[in-house]
């Protein structure tokens, strides 16, 4: 394979089988230059940084993958991309490497390719069983695009699409952005 870094996770539980929409054995390109390794990890390094920025002086965790997330009602784990919590049952586990998430109010997978409308629909069945979560979001790491889901009431959410000029708000986190910032210098005109 030349220079290519390649790395394969094979994450432990049956639970995350493809059928199931988790997680599943995955290889992810991580050549310095490749899509997978640049803008996907980009956006969401630029992305936690905001975050991280606007809830400074909060209880609130921002928490990078590879932190699982325990998926209750699935007895499974999954690791999103990003994930904000502000639980205090969270907040003790989180401090460690280790630390699992149970609580989250916002997930966030960057998505590695476009756009495909039946993506992952089965992670967000799961996801919206966590009693805290309040959004999930997924996020197109090739061009200002993401998709929010909002639980406005219990088991009741609503979709929100945000493109190129739109201002982007995180209604979990009280969090207001142009979608420009997220790709900051990262998308070429």
């Amino acid at each position: 394979m030349g220079d290519r870094q390649l790395t394969s996770y094979t994450l432990p539980s049956p639970d995350l089988a493809p059928e199931n929409g988790l997680s599943y054995p995955f290889t992810v390109d991580q050549t310095p230059g490749s899509e997978q390794s640049s803008t996907q990890e980009r956006v969401t390094q630029t992305l936690s940084q905001l975050l991280i920025q606007h809830l400074r002086g909060t209880s609130a965790i921002v928490s990078l993958h590879p932190r699982p997330v325990y998926l209750e009602a699935a007895s499974a784990y999954c690791y999103p991309d990003l994930m904000v919590t502000h639980d205090p049952r969270d907040l003790d586990c989180c401090q460690g490497l280790d630390g699992v998430v149970q609580y989250p109010c916002l997930i966030i997978d960057v998505i590695s390719h476009p756009f495909s409308g039946s993506e992952k629909p089965g992670q967000f069945e799961q996801y919206r069983q966590i009693e805290t979560l309040e959004e999930y979001v997924w996020l197109d790491p090739t061009q200002p695009k993401l998709n929010c889901w909002r639980q406005i009431e219990p088991g009741v959410w609503e979709a929100y699409l945000y493109e190129s000029g739109d201002d982007v708000y995180l209604d979990s986190l009280s969090f207001l952005i142009e979608i420009e910032a997220i790709y900051d210098g990262m998308l070429t005109p």
